[in-house]
Order: structure tokens, then C-alpha cells, then sequence
């Protein structure tokens, strides 16, 4: 009888012993690759933001780029943000039409998403405002037509008047900052440019060069693919939440 026990003691222990490996295997390549993923992401993340911090756009761009990239496949809010950081960095970066783009891509993955924090979307849709605000300032300092720099500011004054009444609406304490970046987007419009000229540049507008130049070639390879700013205001008007203020604020 004791060596029956005895031997079953020892198979118990032989099987848990063989199947320690699997059992490793199975969380290696479960939660456990999700958080070794996540803790790269992490570090990746540091970077960027340290970056950012020094004012060193451009780096901080590419390390929340890869930060992005890190993330398991279903970290849907957390690439969001992150991506939402990358846009931010690569415009005072200089890159204001890679980042205007990437925000207008968010935007529209959010609004397929039914569970997109609406705080999140709401951050999104006033960056890439505040985004249209740089371009028309830059484009009217480089000598645009004013068809080519209004359409900008239109595009601004548009979202931030959404953004401004809906949270009004809400009783948002938000709505006082995005009427005063809707006051501060009339006032670019109606702004003699000798006065624009004295004023002093934005921050996220100084690394920005031959904006409009490029602004044309842009405006001709979506004519061809047919998308139209008037594409980017719905989605906007859609798909805004409340409750966040943009970051960035004109």
C-alpha cells in the first residue's frame, strides 16, 4: 500500500515536471509575449517622451512611432494615444502634412471603433484643428494665394466652432478654451499681414518650410483620389466627444 502511495507521489511529480515546459510555453507565448510587448512599447515610450521633453521633435516622433509599433495588436486605445503624441511631435517637427494626415487617419479609425473613449476623440479632433491653425499662419507668412490659406482656416474655424458648441452644450468648462482658439483663428483671417508678420511664429511653426508648395502637390494627389476636405469636417462633426481640451491650444 506505501509503495502505491509512494509510487503515485512520484508520478505526479514526474507529470508536473514534464509539463512545466508547456505550461511555460503556453504563457510565454500568451500574456507573456502581450507583456513583453507592452514593456518594450514601454521603454520605447520613455524615450519618446523624454524627447519631447528637450524639444527634440524629430526623435521623439520616430520613438513613438516605434512605441506604436511595439504594442500587441489589440491595444486599440493605447496605440491611439500614442499615435496621437507621434502627430503632435512630428508637426512641431516640421512635418505638419504627415501629421495633419496621421490625425485625419486617426480620426477616422476612431470613428470605427464604437468604443473609442470620446475624451480621446475629442483631443484628436482639436490637435488636428490646432494643426490647420499652423498651416494657415505658415502658408500666409510664405506668400500663398488666399484661396490656399483660408481653406485652412476654414477647415479650423469649423472644428473648433463644433468643438466649442458641443461642449457649451455639455456645460464643458472645455468650451471656453476651444472659443478662444475659434476667436484666435478669426482673428489669422481678418489680421492685415504686416501685423501678421510682427507677430511672433508658433512654436510648432518653426521647422515648418515650403508648406505651401507642398500644400499644392497634396491638394492635387487627392483630387485625383478623390478625398475632400469637406470629408474631414464630417468625420470631425461626427465622431467629436466632449470633455477633453485639445492639447496644443492656438
Amino acid at each position: 500500500m506505501k509503495q502505491a502511495v509512494c509510487t503515485g507521489r512520484v508520478r505526479v511529480v514526474v507529470l508536473a515536471w514534464l509539463l512545466a515546459p508547456i505550461a511555460l510555453l503556453a504563457v510565454h507565448f500568451g500574456p507573456g509575449l502581450k507583456m513583453l510587448a507592452r514593456d518594450r512599447s514601454g521603454d520605447f515610450l520613455r524615450a519618446a517622451d523624454a524627447a519631447a521633453a528637450g524639444e527634440n521633435w524629430a526623435r521623439a516622433a520616430s520613438e513613438y512611432g516605434k512605441a506604436a509599433a511595439a504594442l500587441p495588436v489589440d491595444d486599440f486605445e493605447a496605440r491611439n494615444r500614442i499615435e496621437l503624441s507621434q502627430a503632435s511631435a512630428r508637426i512641431a517637427a516640421g512635418e505638419m502634412i504627415e501629421g495633419q494626415e496621421q490625425l485625419e487617419k486617426l480620426l477616422t479609425r476612431m470613428e470605427q471603433d464604437p468604443v473609442t473613449d470620446p475624451h480621446l476623440r475629442t483631443s484628436v479632433a482639436g490637435e488636428l484643428a490646432s494643426a490647420n491653425y499652423y498651416a494657415a499662419w505658415i502658408m500666409r507668412l510664405e506668400g500663398a494665394t488666399a484661396e490656399e490659406w483660408k481653406a485652412e482656416a476654414e477647415q479650423s474655424r469649423q472644428q473648433f466652432r463644433f468643438l466649442a458648441e458641443q461642449a457649451a452644450a455639455a456645460g464643458d468648462p472645455d468650451a471656453e478654451a476651444f472659443q478662444r482658439n475659434l476667436e484666435a483663428v478669426i482673428r489669422l483671417e481678418q489680421m492685415d499681414l504686416s501685423v501678421l508678420k510682427a507677430q511672433p511664429l508658433p512654436k510648432k511653426c518653426c521647422q515648418c518650410k515650403n508648406l505651401s508648395q507642398r500644400k499644392r502637390k497634396q491638394a492635387q494627389a487627392r483630387s485625383k483620389g478623390g478625398k475632400k476636405a469637406e470629408d474631414i469636417r464630417k468625420q470631425i462633426q461626427k465622431g467629436a466627444g466632449l470633455n477633453e481640451r485639445e492639447k496644443g491650444g492656438s
